[in-house]
């Protein structure tokens, strides 16, 4: 890919940065013990740690810890948003393997074509409905259609829940992308940290509603856990946000394949999770198709 002179460079090595940082969050919620911390209390310390990182580099780096009053009202939006796509996502890596459903989360891309269809204006072309015919082909073959997988409740569970994460996925970004055009100069690292902040309210109710356990078991798993919060939270998402409106979406997305991609691959190495031939041919599809309907002639 061949950088647009417009485009500083900087911008994709930085959505490059988030992308990967991103791509590690499903190995750090396989690292845990769900049994002794619930997937949504996950999504509580990941993004109250994330909150506290991204304050803190805000203070570093003197700037307002406070937001425009109408930015708070995006931020909750953003956050309620960023709630249930860790909900369902969580979840849905528990029960379907980490590279299965990052691989499932990011048919957000077809989601956020329609999205853009109504909110911005955006023409829906030919080639958009065969990339979305081609995904939905692939993901039938990752769920293993017709592989011989056992089909148990949770694994249906996972794959469901690994596309209903698109669609709030896909509103997430759009709600980022809105936020970008009606706020000039946004700072980043506040908005991101109440967007964080506001997440782990959420969460926070919804572990507290569920009576799942909150606290992390020991000092191994309160590690994972800042770690996932530096990592995937702060780190991430302050690099996709901070570089999403210097580069054309159609890039943005083809950038940001890197993270299924990479999550695929860390399930293998990290957790010999196994994959049947015909689940690696839908994965591929499933890439595939995410490109072909993003990506520029």
């Amino acid at each position: 890919m061949k950088p647009d002179n417009k485009i500083p460079c900087r911008a994709y090595f930085t959505l490059l940065f988030g992308a990967v940082c991103v791509s590690f969050a499903a190995v750090f919620v396989k690292m845990l013990p769900t049994e002794s911390i619930g997937p949504t209390a996950i999504g509580f310390w990941r993004t109250l740690f994330g909150a506290v990182i991204l304050f803190g580099l805000a203070f570093l780096k003197k700037n307002s810890r406070q937001l425009p009053r109408p930015l708070y009202g995006w931020s909750l939006l953003a956050g309620f948003l960023f709630y249930l796509d860790l909900f369902f996502w969580h979840r849905s890596i528990i029960y379907a393997g980490a590279g299965m459903a990052t691989i499932l989360a990011n048919t957000q891309v077809f989601a956020t074509a329609v999205l853009s269809f109504f909110i911005f204006k955006e023409k829906l072309t030919v080639r958009f409905f065969i990339a979305a015919i081609s995904a939905i082909v692939g993901v039938a073959l990752l769920a293993g259609i017709i592989s011989e997988i056992e089909y148990t409740v949770h694994y249906l569970q996972g794959v469901l829940f690994g596309l209903v994460t698109g669609v709030v996925y896909a509103n997430y970004l759009v709600t980022l992308k809105m936020t970008q055009v009606k706020f000039a100069g946004i700072q980043v690292l506040t908005f991101m940290g109440w967007t964080s902040m506001f997440t782990a309210v959420f969460m926070g109710l919804s572990s507290w509603i569920e009576r799942t356990p909150t606290l992390p078991p020991d000092m191994y798993s309160l590690g994972i856990l800042l770690i996932l919060g530096l990592v995937a939270q702060a780190l991430g998402w302050w690099s996709i946000f901070s570089s999403f409106s210097q580069i054309p979406a159609s890039r943005a997305g083809l950038i940001l394949l890197l993270q299924p991609t990479l999550a695929t691959i860390w399930g293998i190495l990290f957790f010999a999770e196994q994959y049947t031939p015909w689940q690696f041919l839908g994965a591929v599809v499933t890439l595939a198709a995410i490109y072909f309907g993003t990506a520029r002639k």
